[in-house]
């Protein structure tokens, strides 16, 4: 057994340089901490650089997500078709309206939602009478499907969008893992009706927490821009005076100017955490090509892959030994790693509320049996990548 590190190694850091620290420190000094003109900056700079028309700064992807499906007039009474490999906050801004999320299986390469995946979803789980699609088992209305990114891979937008259109459904992409990534011949952030990205900690430009949803509907972003703040028609840094109208029943969900001045550095840097991990990459799949028993991550070939994360899929039956041990023997190297993700249909009030059939999704049951997240961020040193590797092949090789 190879000697462990000293320190442990998570799978995820943020990469925070000194002109961050410097951005953020002049916005405290500024006493304009909230929404203010670094969101307003913030916005219109990232939608400069995924070339949307609108967007929209948000304190979370979940937030994001959220509004979007507002905007649409989502309500009890509807369903949306998302993917079962997915974090919970895909599935739950659902169940926020009452609506019943219907789940998709994802393919077994890259375990997203396809259009074969979604139309073998429409076929089994939905009715079609020529202007509606709705759920079989509970008879609400569908409105929307929700592909998610997943890892840096991104879904087939192309098909995905022409089968939405025949069904008329909206589309709102969960874009947390595919910034900064590209679809055939366009940047993730200008496919669907909406695009929701994540600025979370462990995600590729963070601003401690916060989103930013995209969209081409003017209206639309104008209805999530009063939502986000309480429904009030002009937020602070707009309002003249002290008068204010609240024109609907909104949330608390705007991000800070804190958080954006991160978010304004951490952009402008996004190009060289991008090459690092790409990198990091590259070289784990050179060094563990020879490793029998696993399935390594490949390069987009629609696109730009983002290398948010570095995915292995590990076969019991071939490899030296299965997922569980690698884990736990990654552990007591001092390396982490984590799953990405526990499939929705396998989460407690999912299943309670629910009631789905874990064997309607045999590819997504697979992912989870044999998927494991290694160590993947900018910051990683060419001592980390090393043990890594080291720790990897003594123990599948």
């Amino acid at each position: 057994m190879l000697t462990s590190r000293k320190t442990f190694l998570p799978f995820a850091l943020p990469s925070i340089s000194e002109d961050a620290i410097e951005e953020v420190a002049q916005v405290l000094r500024s006493g304009w901490v909230t929404s203010g003109p670094k969101v307003k900056q913030f916005e219109m700079e990232f939608g400069d650089f995924v070339g949307s028309k609108e967007s929209i700064a948000v304190n979370s992807a979940t937030a994001g997500l959220h509004l979007a499906l507002e905007a649409i007039g989502l309500t009890a009474n509807d369903a949306a078709i998302t993917s079962a490999i997915t974090f919970t906050a895909t599935s739950e801004v659902i169940c926020y309206f009452g609506a019943e999320p219907i789940l998709t299986d994802v393919d077994p390469i890259h375990n997203l939602m396809t259009p074969d995946t979604l139309l073998e979803t429409i076929k089994t789980k939905c009715d079609w009478n020529g202007k509606e699609l709705k759920s079989k088992k509970t008879g609400k209305q569908i409105k929307a499907i929700l592909p998610v990114h997943l890892a840096g891979y991104t879904c087939d937008m192309e098909g995905l969008i022409k089968i939405a259109k025949e069904y008329h459904l909206y589309v709102i992409e969960d874009a947390a893992h595919a910034f900064p990534a590209v679809h055939k011949d366009k940047m993730i952030g200008t496919w669907g009706d909406f695009t929701v990205f994540s600025f979370y900690a462990t995600k590729g430009i963070t601003t401690g927490e916060g989103g930013m949803v995209t969209t081409s509907n003017k209206e639309a972003a104008e209805r999530i821009r009063k939502m986000r703040l309480h429904g009030i028609n002009r937020d602070a840094f707009n309002r003249p005076g002290w008068y204010y109208e609240v024109v609907d029943a909104g949330y608390k969900y705007n991000m800070t100017d804190i958080a954006a001045a991160l978010g304004v550095i951490q952009l402008k840097e996004s190009h060289g955490f991008w090459e690092r991990r790409t990198e990091i990459a590259k070289h784990y799949n050179e060094e563990f090509s020879s490793l029998k028993g696993i399935k390594l991550p490949k390069e987009d070939a629609n696109g730009i892959h983002s290398w948010h994360l570095y995915r292995i899929e590990v076969d019991p039956k071939i490899a030296k030994v299965g997922r569980d041990s690698l884990v736990e023997e990654l552990k007591e190297r001092n390396i982490g790693t984590s799953l990405h993700f526990i499939p929705i249909f396998e989460h407690p009030y999912y299943k309670k509320t629910f009631q789905y059939n874990r064997k309607e999704y045999p590819n997504a049951c697979q992912m989870y049996d044999r998927s494991v997240s290694l160590p993947l961020f900018a910051g990683m040193s060419k001592a980390d990548e090393k043990d890594v590797i080291d720790a990897v092949k003594d123990i599948l090789g």
